[in-house]
């Protein structure tokens, strides 16, 4: 700063005052010393300026600096932030998809061990209402009154107005057993010190209704405060208790169809009692023609039919619940697939179609046998809708076989030249599952499926353009009495 100014060289002044007194002119030097003091003084004053100047300068350089922390700091903190959000939100993702894949009751506990491993949490507790949830008995839940709901989130916040959250220390919590099981507080002493995040679950139809509670807890202490914002955990808690209630409202509609359907085959046998009874009264009065003779013996065979198929339903059912026990013996194949062939008589000729028979890679023989071990009614059904439904996807005028083979396995392939539609070739043995049929209602493949697990039975569909639509059921071959004994006596598996 001191170089901006324009003065006089001090050397100079010097060396004028010593020829001033070597020459005694006193005149000159007065002169010579005023001005060489008067420079001397504005260096003085340039120099203190420039240090001021300087000084100055510096501690607005260190303001400057402290600036620069500061703002650092801060923006480390706000990338931190971001990040942090960013995983957390990376978290609730993957746990939103998790819970959105839950399709029964029996999914909770994965989801919940999935949970906890996502949150990296020490505990994660399920409360649900009794007096909703007792009759399906969700595994990996703990079941309260709703009183008993509401009480303990009273007790837990007490100044609460809405459904918020509550979080804080696990010491601010009046009972944790309550909300995170009876022995938490017994296994966990050391880690009393942590945080907990306790959540009410509400009915996404009704927000008044209180569904459960949902629990998580950590042992950091910091995890779970009041002073932070809570939008991803509430989010995912309210997804959490909207996916239960909507697998609930599905078993119930599941278990009122189940009632209804069985409520309805009971009262269609009362009825059919009579239209079964109806012939023999008639049959005893006489007087009747060959014609209405046949005419009654077609309305009782139409009446058994039907009591066949009633009966034949409440198996299905049982086989759906897992319950129909199985009375298996050695059923010839053949004279089914004969009575099949004979009951589907006029659906082949009024389309033109054949029906062919192969035993063993050849055409059938008056003495061939092909037995398994099963039921027979059942097996009869099964094979008849697996036939019916391959002479209805034929063509008209092609043929459709079924071969009977042995290897491994006993097999029965039922094929047709037609193709399975693309829409539901995934889906093939799935209940209700039908395209292009004017009254399918997509069970005959379904009940196929059922009837052939229960005889410990592997069924499969193979369709293609080229080659056509095959579905083959393999039976297990039975054990000769030789080979029994040899299992029983652990040779063999």
């Amino acid at each position: 700063m001191a170089d901006s100014y324009d003065f006089p060289d001090i050397q100079e002044r010097l060396l004028a005052l010593e020829e001033a007194f070597a020459d005694h002119n006193s005149y000159r030097f007065k002169k010579t010393m005023a001005e060489l003091r008067r420079a001397v003084k504005m260096r003085a004053n340039t120099t203190a300026l420039a240090q001021a100047e300087i000084l100055d300068s510096r501690k607005e350089t260190e303001r400057n600096r402290k600036q620069c922390v500061d703002l650092q700091a801060k923006l480390k903190t706000v990338v931190d932030r971001f990040e942090g959000s960013f995983t957390a939100f990376e978290k609730f993702r993957k746990a939103i998809r998790v819970v959105e894949l839950m399709r029964s009751h029996e999914d909770l506990p994965a989801v919940l061990d999935r949970i906890k491993e996502l949150f990296g949490l020490r505990a994660v507790s399920l409360l649900l209402d009794a007096g909703e949830y007792a009759p399906f008995e969700p595994p990996g839940a703990r079941l309260a009154e709703a009183t008993a709901l509401r009480k303990g989130l009273a007790a837990l916040m007490p100044k609460a107005t809405g459904p918020g959250p509550f979080m804080g220390s696990i010491k601010a919590v009046p009972d944790p057993g309550f909300f995170f099981g009876p022995g938490f507080c017994a296994e966990r002493k050391v880690l009393l010190l942590g945080s907990c995040f306790i959540y009410p679950l509400r009915d996404k139809f009704g927000p008044q209704k209180l569904v459960g509670i949902l629990s998580f807890f950590d042992s950091n202490p910091d995890r779970y405060t009041s002073e932070k914002g809570s939008e991803f955990a509430t989010h995912f808690a309210d997804i959490l208790g909207y996916t239960i209630v909507d697998v609930t409202d599905r078993k119930k509609a599941e278990r009122l169809r189940e009632d209804v359907e069985r409520m309805t085959r009971h009262d269609l046998k009362s009825p059919l009692t009579a239209v079964l009874t109806l012939p023999q009264l008639l049959r005893r009065d006489g007087n009747l023609t060959e014609r209405q003779n046949d005419m009654l013996s077609l309305m009782q065979h139409a009446g058994y039919r039907m009591l066949h198929m009633i009966n034949q339903s409440l198996d299905l059912y049982r086989m759906e619940r897992g319950v129909y026990e199985l009375s298996p013996q050695s059923v010839d194949l053949l004279p089914i697939l004969d009575n099949i062939a004979g009951e589907l008589r006029g659906v082949i000729e009024a389309t033109d179609l054949s029906l062919e028979v192969t035993v063993r890679g050849r055409a059938r023989a008056e003495d061939d046998v092909f037995a398994v071990r099963g039921e027979e009614m059942l097996l009869y059904t099964m094979l008849s809708n697996l036939i019916k439904n391959a002479l209805e996807a034929s063509p008209a005028g092609a043929k459709a076989t079924v071969a009977l083979t042995e290897g491994r396995t006993l097999d029965v392939a039922v094929h047709n030249a037609g193709v399975v539609p693309a829409t539901i070739r995934d889906r093939f043995f799935a209940k209700f599952a039908t395209a292009g049929k004017k009254d399918g209602t997509g069970l005959g493949a379904y009940g196929a499926k059922l009837i052939a697990q229960i005889h410990g039975a592997k069924i499969a569909m193979a369709t293609s353009e080229q080659k056509g639509t095959t579905v083959t059921v393999a039976f297990p071959k039975p054990r000769t009495p030789e080979k029994t004994v040899a299992v029983r006596a652990g040779i063999l598996k």
